[in-house]
């Protein structure tokens, strides 16, 4: 599969989106109406940003040892991940010197 293969979390996105279309699906056939559903939604979302908010750690984007294991982070779950040590430097500093 791709998530073992990149570690990008495609496929578990399409299972979850998958499910909450099944769930749709089965509101709709109860007769809930789509704005109903819609609106639940929106209801989720901003509780989800909530809670990621509330658990976020932020970053200083001026020190120049957290952005670096920030983007290690993110490469360490790509293709890339063997070059992180390479590519992450580069990166960080072509940001900082903008």
């Amino acid at each position: 599969s791709q998530d073992i293969e990149a570690g990008d979390g495609t496929t578990g996105i399409c299972v979850i989106a998958g499910a909450l279309l099944q769930a749709c699906s089965e509101l709709l056939s109860k007769g809930i109406h789509p704005t109903k559903i819609a609106e639940a939604f929106k209801l989720a979302a901003a509780k989800a940003h909530d809670v990621l908010v509330s658990v976020a750690k932020p970053v200083d984007l001026l020190d120049r040892s957290s952005v670096l294991d920030a983007v290690n982070t993110c490469l360490s779950s790509k293709v890339v991940h063997a070059h992180s040590d390479v590519l992450a430097p580069i990166a960080v500093d072509a940001v900082l010197d903008i």
